[in-house]
């Protein structure tokens, strides 16, 4: 064996040895470099100097202004990519995808002069749709005057040259998306609804009074319709029967509770108007909540507060569990709860509550002029600029923005016990209130702006974390005027009893009386130390355990989005 082994070797060396008296030049060809690296075609650096696209430049200078979409298997994914956008959201037009497709087909046959063309276009099309699955198609700070989102930055060049460089694709792109559970959930959403045959037109639900159970309406086979086409009304059931029957009466709970509506099964106006959705609304809807999503942080931190405004919810995560979760009152239409991202700074006990601008001119001002009372009525002290107290009844508008109003601590106070600071622009705070009636309520757009807590000291006691110094109990104790009655008592108990014994050991002695002073509630300002990140967020659709959740935009900027997304 070893015998042949050393032969066949001898052979290979005979033959080398006489290949190496060939042209030297034949045998550099004779097995080209371009078979294992395709190379590009020279680009006219002027083409790219002088676009407008300002990240043209930085990209080609990498590859020495030579194509850069040189791979099949690359051009063929972004492509892809580009054709499914609309599994984002997004729209496979806005990204060339038809002249690059019509490109791509006959490649092979482009003079250079064309290829370069695709190319050119190919890296544009690419930057633009990672810029847009990013961040967004749309700016959200130059849409509305109430969002103050931290504008992403993306790095586009540095993302395609991982692409193409190191053949990171698929893992490239999908880290640009977000990794929101919500935003992969809308995805699927998307994916159902469009698998929805297109609505028939059922007609429209035009009801001025309610529709009660076992009641008749002509409406009910509508109703049935709709119930069945959302899958809601899976029991058979006569169609024509204008009977608002239990089977009915128990999908129609269903849709409620899908929609964030009271399931109590009672036709009313907002169960009515989600009825009336139809199919491609609905499209629309979870379309303009995936662009959101991409306006949203990418990453929320370990710890935060997420609230979605239109759910009327609030939730504390930490490290990926739910540790808390209340219901919320938000700002009305006239005054929205603002979107945002901060970090908490700081709780108040016992806040004392200065009267914003905004409340003073449409809600307060109006009614002193009528009756200076009011102020009393609501327990507002009228401040100078000296901190001195202003008799209300020698106010006059004319000098109206001269003073301060403010209401001291009390659990009637409009910030009722706590209150959550954290830094933004629009003065907007998390906080207890005097109207807990209000949570009982399936509609909670009610406040002036700020979100009001539930379960106020619960969420203090929380985001303290400090079972020594500020257990609930605690909290509870420092926030309850009766607390400090108690205390006075006892002290005076204690003070009493000490006397008692002075006067039984000289009874003559002469103690003089004193009265202790009135308690009252002291504003407490207490530093978070721990980096607890807040969201507040609008978002109207997603998926739960495969079922569909609508909420009624409250605030109706599903539709314009959307039109702005399509225009």
């Amino acid at each position: 064996m070893n015998k042949l082994y050393i032969l066949i070797l001898l052979i290979v060396f005979s033959s080398c040895k006489r290949n190496s008296s060939t042209d030297s030049s034949a045998s550099a060809s004779f097995m080209p470099f371009s078979l294992f690296s395709k190379t590009g075609v020279k680009i006219d650096s002027t083409l790219i100097l002088n676009s407008k696209n300002k990240d043209f430049p930085e990209f080609y200078r990498k590859y020495k202004f030579e194509t850069a979409w040189n791979s099949k298997d690359h051009r063929d994914y972004f492509i892809s990519e580009i054709g499914n956008a609309e599994n984002e959201g997004l729209e496979a037009k806005d990204y060339n995808y038809e002249r690059l497709k019509s490109f791509e087909e006959k490649y092979e046959d482009l003079p250079d002069s064309t290829k370069v063309k695709y190319d050119l276009l190919l890296t544009e099309s690419a930057q633009l749709y990672i810029n847009h699955i990013s961040k967004g198609k749309l700016n959200p700070n130059e849409l509305y005057k109430d969002w103050d989102l931290n504008e992403k930055k993306v790095e586009t060049n540095k993302i395609l040259f991982d692409c193409i460089d190191n053949n990171n694709f698929k893992d490239a792109i999908e880290a640009c998306k977000p990794n929101h559970i919500v935003y992969k959930r809308l995805k699927s959403c998307l994916k159902k609804l469009r698998q929805y045959p297109e609505q028939t037109v059922f007609g429209l639900i035009n009801l001025s009074e309610k529709i009660l159970p076992n009641k008749k309406s002509k409406y009910i086979p509508i109703v049935k319709k709709r119930l069945m086409y959302w899958g809601d009304l899976t029991e058979k059931d006569t169609i024509l029967n204008t009977t608002y029957n239990k089977i009915t009466q128990d999908a129609m709970k269903i849709f409620q509770a899908r929609h964030g509506l009271k399931p109590d099964g009672v036709i009313g106006r907002s169960t009515i108007e989600a009825l009336n959705y139809t199919r491609d609304q609905r499209i629309e809807q979870v379309i303009a909540n995936m662009e959101r999503w991409r306006w949203f942080a990418h990453d929320f931190s370990n710890h935060y507060l997420l609230i979605n405004i239109p759910d009327y919810t609030i939730v504390a995560v930490k490290d990926g569990d739910t540790i808390q979760s209340q219901r919320v009152v938000v700002g009305r239409d006239s005054r929205k709860t603002p979107i945002l991202e901060s970090k908490i700074s700081n709780i108040n006990l016992n806040p004392n509550w200065t009267v914003p601008p905004t409340i003073l001119k449409e809600d307060i001002y109006p009614e002193a002029i009528k009756d200076k009372g009011v102020f009393r009525k609501k327990g507002l002290v009228i401040l100078d600029r000296k901190n001195n107290e202003v008799n209300p009844w020698t106010w006059t508008m004319d000098d109206a923005n001269k003073y301060k109003y403010v209401q001291n601590p009390s659990r009637n106070n409009s910030l009722g016990s706590m209150k959550i600071n954290f830094p933004n622009k629009y003065s907007v705070y998390l906080h207890d209130t005097n109207h807990r009636d209000f949570f009982a309520f399936t509609f909670r757009s009610l406040s002036s702006g700020c979100v009001r807590l539930e379960k106020p000291l619960d969420m203090a006691a929380y985001i303290l974390n400090d079972t020594t110094k500020w257990s609930l109990q605690r909290i509870k104790d420092t926030t309850d005027i009766k607390y400090y009655y108690k205390l006075q008592k006892k002290k005076q108990l204690e003070i009493d009893k000490k006397n008692a014994k002075l006067l039984a050991k000289n009874p003559t002695l002469v103690i003089e009386k004193k009265t202790l002073s009135k308690p009252e509630l002291k504003t407490i300002v207490i530093k978070v130390n721990d980096a607890i990140l807040i969201h507040q967020l609008y978002w109207t659709a997603w998926e739960t355990n495969g079922v569909l959740n609508f909420r009624e935009d409250i605030y109706c900027l599903d539709a314009d989005l959307y039109s702005k997304l399509r225009y």
